[in-house]
């Protein structure tokens, strides 16, 4: 049964533990279980894949994708949707490559400038979600074409390289042997971790993402917490963008664009409920690490990159219908009717 319990500055509903929640912890569970399972596999496959330099590759590899799939999560929790990452990251790393290569803008004041784009490209989503009633659907995708044409424009289709060796670290560096993105992705998961699992915002982003008319009854805004998670992803889209194009040293309109499949089927892999309301980051990071060690393995293994893109689109089918499957909200039946006698 639920309960209403203050919580910060607003009444919030706390959900009691149910079956419901033991089968989430489950599924979160069983999330890492397949990852343990499918590095098993692909270590009998090939004998490289289990090495200490390409785990440390899969870690990298997981970096970007894991930081776009973070802020979705929180968006998808809110219950709306962000289509529009992956370009706002490409547009991150051209904004830096034109203020810090082309115009000398100092490293600190361009980063900051382009944690900015993120953050006003969170709130033009938000705000045409919120205050004009869009879908955010169709806005994020509006926001995925501006974005990407944005990038074109700003560096006329070319590609923009030579950035500073200090900008270069944040995303080729090693401390201790491991790549710098890594500790910016466990950075990101820790925080948002805690702000979720132990802040009054994480109770508000679940309650705003079960019931928006139960959390407004409840006393919350819920426009006010939709606008933070949509600025928190920009702002993670634009920490991935300056990761990206410091791996390759270059700013360029189309970088990173196949990485929007990935995080996608990251999180729905991950528990995260396209209806809005439930979401781990635990389960997000877990879905990470399976995109990526596929990818990687496939690779090794010598499968196509084309083919690649089929078995995560394939992931994302059964990962979807599987979550749907356990809330009851698909039966089997639908899918292979069973013909009658006499029939």
């Amino acid at each position: 049964m639920d309960e209403i319990a203050p919580s910060g500055h607003a009444a919030v509903r706390i959900r009691s533990f149910a079956p419901r929640d033991l089968r989430r912890h489950l599924q979160t569970t069983s999330i890492f279980i397949a990852l343990a399972l499918l590095w098993i596999v692909l270590a009998f496959s090939s004998p490289y894949f289990f090495t200490t330099s390409n785990i440390l590759n899969i870690l990298l590899q997981s970096s970007v994708v894991g930081i776009l799939a973070a802020g979705f999560t929180l968006v998808l929790i809110s219950g709306e949707i962000d289509l529009s990452f992956t370009s706002v990251s490409a547009l991150a790393g051209v904004v830096a490559a034109v203020l810090i290569v082309q115009d000398g803008v100092p490293l600190v004041l361009g980063i900051i400038l382009v944690l900015g784009v993120g953050a006003v490209a969170g709130l033009v989503n938000a705000y045409m979600t919120i205050i004009a009633g869009i879908p955010s659907f169709i806005v994020t995708l509006a926001m995925l074409g501006i974005a990407q044409g944005l990038a074109f424009v700003l560096t006329g289709a070319q590609t923009i390289q030579g950035f500073p060796h200090a900008y270069g670290v944040l995303g080729q560096g090693k401390v201790w042997g491991i790549p710098v993105p890594v500790f910016f992705l466990v950075g990101v998961y820790l925080v948002l971790h805690f702000l979720l699992s132990h802040r009054p915002f994480g109770v508000d982003v679940y309650a705003v993402g079960g019931s928006r008319r139960a959390a407004t009854l409840a006393g919350l805004r819920p426009g006010r917490v939709v606008t933070i998670a949509f600025v928190i992803s920009g702002v993670l889209a634009a920490v991935a963008g300056i990761i990206l194009s410091a791996q390759l040293d270059a700013g360029q309109g189309n970088f990173g664009q196949s990485n929007l499949l990935d995080a996608i089927a990251a999180v729905v892999i991950g528990g995260s409920s396209l209806n809005g309301g439930y979401g781990t980051f635990v389960g997000t990071a877990g879905g990470v690490l399976v995109v990526t060690s596929i990818n990687n393995g496939l690779v090794i293994v010598g499968v196509s990159p084309f083919w690649v893109q089929v078995v995560v689109g394939l992931i994302i089918l059964a990962a979807v219908m599987t979550d749907r499957l356990a809330k009851g909200e698909l039966d089997l039946r639908q899918l292979v009717p069973i013909p009658r006698r006499g029939s």
